[in-house]
């Protein structure tokens, strides 16, 4: 009887407890797993990103064409360095942490020199 009460009473029963935490726990991985998916499929579509991308800068495109053709980029970054020789742009993702990268040298009138892949 006093049992009935207490489920009466806070209306949940001891086994329903253990369920709806075992139901949370399961939740909780589900969603850590689909976000490892999520950022699994963000990772690769960066890395495709910079590697087309980087596929488009042969020897003598224009400096201007290169920056055109960057700045359509949604998962990627780059930087631009100046130095004596030209400028150089660098190509990456944070979703990759930055290991796969596109270094494109320029010569000082603004003409590709070499773009690679790493």
């Amino acid at each position: 009887i006093v049992r009935i009460t207490a489920v009466m009473v806070f209306g949940v029963s001891e086994n329903m407890r253990s369920n709806i935490a075992l139901s949370s726990k399961f939740i909780a991985a589900l969603v850590g797993i689909l976000g490892f998916l999520v950022f699994g499929f963000l990772s690769n579509e960066a890395r495709k990103e910079v590697y087309y991308l980087c596929g488009n800068f042969s020897q003598g495109v224009a400096y201007s064409s290169v920056i055109r053709q960057l700045d359509t980029i949604r998962l990627s970054e780059y930087s631009i360095e100046e130095s004596p020789s030209g400028k150089r742009v660098v190509h990456s993702s944070w979703l990759n942490f930055h290991l796969v990268h596109c270094d494109i040298q320029f010569n000082n009138d603004g003409v590709v020199t070499s773009a690679l892949y790493d």
